[in-house]
């Protein structure tokens, strides 16, 4: 019998609670493509059967959102430039383009968490790049968490 990826998601978080939320949710923002909504989902007719409830899930949800954009930033601002610097040219990353990067997030960057949650791709990426663009780490986990609740 072979289990499609949503199956084996509902089955772990089913069977390990809370805490497999918490691990979904940090797998799902470092960028694991998990399908999310489809959990989303279940999660609500677990919350409805009175299998999970709400406030811990919300909760327990924005924790593992909130510590994968961590661990993504770090990610992105420790390794980030100096992989860009030694191999940015083989993918048309220049400095300057990282300078721009760099300008366009000290002004858009925060703003810019919070609507990146709702565009597929670009939440798992949002936290790297803000790493590698040094926006305050504060910041980033305030709109993160903003987004996070929404």
């Amino acid at each position: 019998m072979v289990l499609d990826l949503k199956e084996l998601a509902a089955q772990f978080i089913s069977s390990h609670g809370y805490t497999g939320l918490y691990l979904y949710f940090v797998l799902d923002t470092l960028g694991v493509l998990l399908p999310s909504k489809s959990i989303l989902t279940l999660i609500g007719f677990f919350v409805e059967r009175g299998i999970l409830s709400f406030v811990p899930v919300v909760i327990t949800a924005v924790l593992g959102s909130l510590t994968g954009v961590s661990v993504s930033y770090f990610i992105g601002r420790k390794i980030g430039n100096p992989f860009f610097e030694k191999y940015g040219r083989f993918i048309s990353v220049t400095p300057e383009k990282l300078l721009k990067a760099e300008a366009w997030a000290g002004r858009y960057g925060a703003p810019a968490i919070v609507l990146a949650y709702f565009v597929p791709g670009l939440r798992h990426i949002t936290p790297y790049l803000s790493g590698i663009t040094r926006l305050p780490y504060w910041k980033v986990m305030f709109f993160s968490a903003a987004g996070a609740l929404l």
